[in-house]
């Protein structure tokens, strides 16, 4: 399995909290897509986020794969602060309340992490009913740090220890029983 985040889109480049806004890919993260492409090994199906940026990823890291939608691979909601960048929020109580753990806002994270182990049980199930033995995956950025964090092999500290970089992710080997994701190394884009 193949575990990539979507390329860079104008809100990523921003700093926005992108989340749930079906945005599309912006021209930069297109290229970096086309870029990609070559870095990664064939697949022969595609499991993606029903957002626009991760089905144009998709099809330009993988073109003419046949994708299925996986509605749990969505982004994390952030609520309020979707669509807002760091600056625009700083001053905000909210803000700094949710930052500093006091308080869940949109999504909580755990609810996240649940959401992507879900996901990889669904795509797990579908992969094997049928045939497919090497399969990709591109969702986001919060999606697969939580799906990690729960079935990530070697475990690592904290969820941001999973963190991936636009067109980058992991090749993984997928157990089903008990649901874990063997880490083999990395996939794509691995520097900013």
């Amino acid at each position: 399995m193949i575990l990539i985040r979507h390329g860079v889109t104008r809100g990523n480049l921003e700093k926005r909290f992108v989340g749930r806004l079906d945005v599309p890919l912006a021209p930069e993260g297109e290229a970096m897509a086309r870029e990609t492409a070559p870095l990664l090994p064939a697949v022969e199906h595609l499991y993606v986020s029903p957002m626009r940026r991760c089905r144009q990823t998709a099809a330009l890291l993988w073109p003419g794969v046949a994708q299925t939608v996986i509605e749990d691979l969505r982004e994390t909601d952030f609520g309020p602060f979707e669509g807002k960048s760091h600056q625009e929020l700083r001053d905000d109580p909210m803000y700094q309340r949710w930052l500093a753990g006091e308080m869940a806002v949109g999504e909580p994270a755990e609810d996240c992490a649940r959401r992507g182990s879900r996901a990889l049980e669904a795509l797990a199930e579908d992969a094997l009913a049928r045939g497919f033995t090497r399969i990709g995956v591109v969702s986001h950025g919060g999606l697969l740090m939580g799906m990690l964090t729960r079935c990530g092999r070697p475990a690592r500290t904290g969820f941001y220890d999973w963190y991936p970089q636009n067109c980058g992710g992991y090749r993984a080997e997928l157990v089903r029983e008990p649901l874990e994701l063997h880490i083999l190394g990395p996939a794509g884009r691995t520097k900013a």
